[in-house]
């Protein structure tokens, strides 16, 4: 039992005590089993009372809301796309293919062109089927590999089926579902001519992977469900995903490392799982999410990874012997509530000279799963791992506040999720700005951050689009509209992705944009994409002149 939990059983303890000695001191005891409702001592007030998802709040709007929103921001183009998201960014980790003055990030089955800020397209499409791609220089073969999800449906709660997983119609469903589970590697380097190199089995009878963690080196770090014993609380998925680290070393022949997951949340482990306070509330996200990041490559001495499971909470693993992971340190705050997904992402910051408060700090961000506000909310967090066995809060991000022209008082009434979802992806090109945080908050759009005083962030600018969709078909709402992030640290440029398009942007506070191409010089993790331009090719313009990139 952790020390949260134990905490937690004390106070209730103490409480009932105290509570049971003033009634019999201050009089006679009173007599529960005469009183009328004594049954709700066994059942609770309400049969299944509180259960996620609660009703709509009070004041939601009835339609769409059109207007756009904006402030300290200035869109520089914006890409229009249908019914997918267009990029990948923050999710962990979803970078950029480079080549000389020619920049792209990748999309819903292939890349977007962004060398000009004022003119992204679409280079390819359909061709890596998938959600969540990373994309990195494996400078041991020279070759820039994307690293593919390969995931089966999910349980999502929807008018047909609201219990989502325990509807027994929706989880048959999605249970009985074929097709790749694991991930796929592909050689994109070049992005005319991606080759797949493997299909990489992690279970059949598991989800596959969703979001994974790959940088390049010879570990990948895979959100991963192997088989169906992987216990889930919530509604959206009928099986949950743990930590599996595999060896992509030569990703044509990926071999598994290990595999981690929490105590309790394999069946079978009931004993455990049942110390935990949210064991059997049909509303806890008892899963991985986002792998874990090594900040440090294992094989270049590094032995910490941190990754986020959900109500569970977020783990610090050594990985000294990476063929057993061990968990050292756990952060829960004592506040969390059931519902969304706890510790979505995890953003290490890079410090430097210039803020060395910000040393030692990561971000977390939760992403919220219920459309109008129908769990708990949830906010991001500041956290020291300076201690990595101790880990500690140190801020907590404001909740965002709807403009003051706009028709409700709050995103809850907005319709669709409210919570926050993405954040920058951790390696980018330039230098990474340490007091910087961009994040999306699906129907609240793009929150820009200053957290160089990390005990308290501060909003500085945001972005909330006109909303798609038609109110009537809820499957085209109901997610809100800002999804994913990347940020160019060396031209100040900001990639905002939507579901209807992808905008270019920037902020007075990350500084000039520059929307020309240029050639990378730096990567903000200096270890990540070594030797990605020794040679650069003059056949990638896609109908540019050469002039115009390289």
């Amino acid at each position: 039992m952790s020390k949260v939990e134990d905490n937690r059983l004390a106070l209730t303890r103490r409480s009932l005590l105290k509570t049971a000695a003033g009634a019999v001191l201050g009089g006679a005891a009173l007599d529960l089993s005469r009183a009328p409702n004594a049954k709700a001592q066994v059942e609770g007030i309400e049969p299944g009372g509180g259960t996620i998802p609660y009703r709509l709040p009070m004041g939601a709007l009835d339609y769409l809301d059109r207007k756009q929103y904006i402030h300290n921001m200035t869109i520089h183009s914006h890409f229009p796309t249908t019914g997918s998201v267009t990029i990948g960014g923050g999710e962990p980790l979803a970078t950029m293919w480079a080549r000389g003055k020619q920049r792209m990030i990748p999309g819903s089955g292939g890349f977007i062109d962004i060398s000009d800020g004022r003119n992204a397209f679409q280079v390819n499409k359909g061709i890596c089927p998938g959600v969540v791609a990373n994309v990195a220089y494996n400078t041991k073969i020279k070759k820039w590999i994307r690293l593919q999800d390969a995931e089966g449906p999910i349980t999502q709660p929807n008018p047909l089926y609201p219990n989502g997983q325990y509807d027994p119609e929706d989880r048959e469903k999605v249970l009985s579902s074929k097709g790749l589970r694991g991930i796929r590697n592909y050689d994109v380097t070049d992005p005319t001519k991606i080759n797949l190199l493997e299909e990489f089995s992690t279970g059949e009878t598991g989800n596959g992977t969703h979001d994974n963690f790959y940088d390049g080196g010879q570990y990948a770090y895979l959100d991963c469900g192997w088989d169906d014993q992987l216990r889930m609380e919530a509604t959206w998925r009928p099986i949950s995903n743990a930590l599996m680290i595999v060896d992509v070393s030569d990703p044509s022949h990926t071999k598994e490392v290990s595999r981690w997951w929490v105590p309790g949340q394999r069946l079978g482990e009931e004993e455990e799982y049942k110390k935990y306070w949210f064991a059997n509330d049909h509303g806890a996200d008892t899963s991985n999410h986002g792998a874990a990041i090594a900040p440090i490559r294992i094989e270049d001495g590094g032995t910490i990874a941190y990754t986020g499971f959900g109500t569970f909470g977020m783990f610090i693993l050594d990985l000294s012997d990476i063929s057993h992971p061990k968990p050292i340190g756990r952060y829960v705050n004592p506040q969390e509530g059931t519902g969304g997904i706890p510790y979505h992402s995890i953003y290490p910051i890079r410090s430097n000279a210039k803020f060395p408060q910000l040393q030692d700090l990561i971000v977390t961000e939760p992403e919220a799963c219920e459309s109008d506000c129908r769990e708990p909310f949830h906010l991001p967090y500041v956290i020291n791992v300076k201690d990595p066995r101790n880990p500690k809060l140190v801020g907590v991000f404001p909740r965002p506040l709807p403009p003051p022209d706009a028709p409700y008082a709050d995103f809850c009434q907005a319709r669709g999720r409210f919570g926050s979802h993405c954040i920058q992806s951790w390696l980018a090109p330039g230098e990474m700005r340490p007091d910087f945080v961009a994040l999306t908050y699906f129907n609240a759009g793009l929150r820009i951050y200053d957290i160089s005083d990390p005990t308290d962030p501060k909003e500085v600018a945001w972005f909330v689009p006109s909303r798609d969709g038609d109110i009537q078909k809820w499957n085209t709402w109901f997610r809100g509209t800002g999804e994913n992030v990347f940020i160019e640290w060396d031209r100040n440029l900001i990639w905002f992705a939507t579901h209807e398009g992808l905008y270019c942007m920037s902020t007075p506070f990350l500084g000039e944009p520059i929307l020309e191409p240029r050639k990378v010089e730096k990567w903000s993790v200096p270890h990540c994409n070594v030797g990605w331009d020794d040679q650069t090719p003059t056949a990638f313009y896609f109908g540019r002149s050469r002039s115009q990139v390289g």
